[in-house]
């Protein structure tokens, strides 16, 4: 009896163990990683497959390492500040050392999309990929400055931005239960969507100046509006994730796209 017990008690270990193992490797992004690696090799059929793997994940490595470094860079400082623009250089600089074939480094899609990646890892993955929809380059594209420049300053004012949205729905959780009313809700973004689209600035940090408007007197203001649309009348709520993802949509609606 003894003995059964002790196996019955083997097995959910190793059921366990089985599943931390899972665990494990989902959180790491390894099996992605194999799957990808095995991908290429497929699709190019090297004469010396494990060379190649071995190549491959050197430049992996390699990569990962400058992104790293890429980013310490960028987030010494804010990107409202004057200095910001010369980390985003050295950044830049720091990337081109990346190995894009065996004679030929510089910043490529790839690269340029881990580091973009790495930078909104804080905002909601549905607004990132939105976002990513418009700025994202192909793996084997060169990247100039400019569109690097560019895209490392959206990618910054975004995560502020989002920030800000998340702060401000927590004004409109009046009871603190996670949830607002809607109708209040729909008429601070109204206002907030309205900000943002008469202003005809298309440079992500002159958006978020823009927002600066939407202060408390103007949120008052719109607090008075929601008298008028039957409020308490079959009330519906939204959490602080609906209202954050559709305060970015309109910041994304000023974004351009690269294509």
């Amino acid at each position: 009896m003894s003995t059964i017990m002790a196996e019955k008690r083997k097995v959910v270990g190793d059921e366990k163990l089985q599943e931390t193992d899972k665990q494990f490797l989902e959180k790491s992004n390894v099996k992605d990683m194999i799957k990808e690696a095995l991908g290429k090799v497929i699709a190019n059929r090297p004469e010396d497959p494990m060379k190649f793997l071995a190549e491959y994940f050197e430049s992996y490595e390699e990569q990962c390492g400058l992104a790293q470094k890429a980013l310490q860079v960028i987030q010494m400082t804010h990107h409202s500040r004057p200095i910001f623009d010369l980390n985003v250089h050295q950044a830049f600089k720091i990337l081109s050392k990346h190995k894009v074939t065996k004679k030929a480094r510089g910043v490529n899609g790839g690269i340029y999309t881990d580091l973009l990646h790495a930078l909104c890892r804080e905002i909601q993955p549905a607004i990132t990929s939105q976002l990513m929809c418009k700025i994202e380059c192909c793996h084997y594209e060169a990247v100039p400055y400019d569109v690097f420049r560019s895209n490392v300053y959206t990618c910054c004012v975004l995560q502020d931005y989002s920030k800000l949205a998340e702060k401000l729905f927590k004004t409109l959780d009046v009871n603190n239960t996670g949830r607002a009313e809607k109708v209040i809700c729909d008429v601070v973004l109204d206002q907030l969507k309205s900000v943002l689209s008469s202003s005809s600035a298309t440079n992500s940090i002159r958006i978020i100046d823009a927002g600066k408007k939407l202060g408390p007197e103007a949120l008052y203001q719109a607090f008075e509006k929601v008298s008028n649309r039957g409020r308490g009348k079959g009330q519906t709520f939204q959490t602080s994730e609906q209202f954050v993802a559709e305060a970015c949509e309109a910041f994304l609606m000023k974004v351009k796209k690269l294509r």
